[in-house]
């Protein structure tokens, strides 16, 4: 996602939360709800969790994450007599560790999916490993255009439900070709077909069903293309794009919704034929923000992972270079001094002590942007024996040593190096949509720029 994309996504997303579609907890008497229309089919749909179980409940109020999913799921089935929860891909994050992929999954299994889209996160996990933990853990995935090296589907092509009386078909679509952001290692093993013509086989497979949903997988302008070359699909969902639809984008007889990226709302859209034959929808978005309870029973699988996740490898960290040695903030300051007393007032001085407050200092995800070099050799290991460490120092936008890493003219390396890192993505890859919805790089970067140093650059170590 570009930094202009980020800034438009954080901002819509931010008035999608101010204009009361947040939900609101508590189950009302099942007396007072108002009887829905017969053939009314309601479908709970989201995308792109990227592997929050709990969002981490920093300051900068993180929102999505399946435990607060799970509350607005539970409150929306108990609203509505007919429903099928679906989803459009990317529930698993990005090099996942085992540990964390079996609560993720453990999670999605007991919440009842009826549907989840193969997205290109859980194909970087490879054939087999994914077709292992389908079969494990139950997990309801589709994908009608993705093959394996013998010609068989990845996985189902699509599933039926019964619901209220209604017969619903549900299948997924993926790109068949490489979609900006993600590493492309997740087309590894397999071959694709067009998203468009297996679609039209699946309508065809699909036509005594009642209600027909596609999870698209791909961009919303192809997601469009989608609707609009293949009728008798009456709701796609979006997934992959970070185009929220505040209301559904009617495209001939389709319906095309979708929630956006990072999981961060949860659709509930309420779909019937009208006495013309016409289809009659509505549609709410809620907002997973901190308003929202997380559900006790994913919260208990999140805090069961932390402690289990503590004797794992930790995680693989290649967003950022890294310097020749890892040093405390304090050995720059003994040159720095006014730049040292300027981070001290920063909130980068004090990330660790952050994470304390909330009590996910043993989240090895969480460690990973609240200290320097975590799973780096010579990183943070731990407060106790890496304490300089627990902190973003001056080496997170400076890859350089206290003596600069230099054998010759220190300073002019060093500043070419600083400047080749210091840019907003690197910012970006710590303050992302799910860590810092809030985050506007232009607005942020001031609040840690310090002077730029004068003098003399310490003199390179004699040979």
């Amino acid at each position: 996602m570009s930094e202009s994309n980020v800034a438009l996504v954080a901002g819509l997303a931010g008035a999608v939360f101010v204009t009361g579609l947040a939900l609101v907890i508590g189950c009302e008497p099942m007396a007072s709800r108002p009887a829905e229309p017969p053939g009314t089919l309601t479908v709970l749909f989201s995308s792109d969790n990227q592997g929050v179980l709990s969002s981490c409940g920093c300051a900068s109020s993180p929102s999505g994450g399946l435990a607060k999913r799970q509350t607005a799921i539970d409150e929306a089935r108990r609203k509505h007599d007919a429903t099928v929860l679906v989803d459009a891909g990317d529930m698993f994050n990005e090099r996942p560790n085992a540990v964390k992929l079996k609560y993720l999954c453990m999670a999605i299994e007991r919440a009842r999916y009826d549907a989840i889209a193969v997205g290109e996160r859980e194909l970087e996990l490879g054939v087999e490993p994914l077709r292992s933990l389908q079969k494990q853990y139950h997990l309801p995935l589709v994908c009608a255009n993705a093959r394996d090296n013998k010609g068989e589907f990845l996985v189902a092509p699509h599933v039926i439900r019964e619901v209220g009386g209604l017969k619903v078909g549900i299948f997924a679509v993926i790109a068949d070709k490489p979609m900006p952001g993600p590493p492309q290692g997740w087309t590894t093993g397999l071959t694709f077909e067009s998203p468009e013509t297996a679609a039209r086989r699946e309508v065809a497979a699909l036509k005594g069903c009642d209600v027909i949903i596609a999870l698209s997988h791909q961009g919303v302008e192809e997601t469009r293309a989608l609707a609009a070359a293949v009728p008798g699909i009456q709701v796609i969902v979006s997934g992959h794009d970070e185009t929220v639809f505040k209301k559904p984008l009617q495209i001939g007889q389709t319906a095309v919704v979708g929630t956006g990226p990072v999981g961060r709302l949860l659709g509930v859209l309420s779909w019937r034929r009208g006495e013309d034959g016409k289809p009659v929808v509505a549609q709410d978005l809620m907002g997973l923000s901190a308003k929202i309870d997380d559900t006790k029973w994913v919260l208990d699988m999140y805090w069961a992972y932390v402690k289990e996740a503590k004797v794992e490898a930790v995680p693989a960290w290649e967003f950022a270079a890294a310097p020749a040695t890892y040093e405390p903030a304090e050995h720059c300051a003994a040159c720095h001094p006014d730049q040292y007393k300027q981070w001290t007032g920063t909130g980068h001085a004090h990330a660790y002590d952050t994470l304390v407050k909330v009590k996910r200092q043993d989240d090895p995800e969480c460690i990973l942007c609240h200290t320097m070099g975590y799973g780096r050799e010579g990183g943070f290991v731990s407060i106790e024996k890496t304490q300089g460490l627990g902190r973003v120092t001056c080496q997170a936008c400076h890859p350089v040593t206290s003596g600069h890493g230099m054998t010759e003219d220190p300073k002019a390396a060093a500043i070419k190096e600083s400047k080749g890192q210091m840019g907003s993505r690197v910012c970006l890859s710590c303050h992302g949509l799910i860590e810092s919805p809030n985050f506007d790089y232009l607005v942020y970067k001031p609040r840690i720029m310090h002077p730029v140093p004068t003098g003399t650059a310490p003199k390179p170590a004699a040979k």
